[in-house]
Formats: structure tokens, C-alpha cells, sequence
């Protein structure tokens, strides 16, 4: 994630999403969310809460989480080898 972040701040988004996808998507979501609550305290509106969430989508929830780290791991150690191989 170093390199893709080393991307990310030399303007370079695409190579860095290439570097670790999901890192960059996290990054992106952390983004948002800053935003999102700006705008909420700002403007003093009611905030969205994940609390009713029923136990079968928060399951599926948790499960979408592993799975997404699953392959984003499993991308990494492809892109590792097909670069080691390129040299």
C-alpha cells in the first residue's frame, strides 16, 4: 500500500489503484465519509445509523468484507509475481 499511496500523492490514481485496489478504495471511502460528516455538522442534519441493521444483512455485510480482503490478498501476490516475472 506504500506504493500506491506514494502514487496517490504524486497525482498518479490509476497506477496506485493498480498497486493495491483496495487500499485505494478504502481510502476513497474514508473520503467520502469525511465529507459526509462535514456536511452533516455543518448543516446539523440527523445522521445515518447502522444500528437496526437485521442479523442476516449484517452477516452478508461481514461476509462481502472477507471475501473483498480475500481477493484483494490474492490479487496482491498475482501482481507481485506477474512484476517479478516482467524483470
Amino acid at each position: 500500500m506504500t506504493r500506491g499511496m506514494r502514487c496517490l500523492l504524486h497525482g498518479d490514481p490509476i497506477t496506485a489503484f493498480f498497486f493495491n485496489p483496495l487500499g485505494m478504495l478504502i481510502i476513497l471511502g474514508l473520503v467520502v465519509y469525511l465529507l459526509y460528516a462535514v456536511i452533516v455538522i455543518t448543516a446539523r442534519l440527523p445522521r445515518l445509523r447502522w444500528e437496526n441493521l437485521p442479523p442476516n444483512k449484517a452477516s452478508m455485510l461481514s461476509l462481502g468484507c472477507g471475501l473483498l480482503i480475500a481477493v484483494n490478498w490474492a490479487y496482491l501476490i498475482w501482481h507481485e509475481q506477474f512484476i517479478l516475472a516482467l524483470r
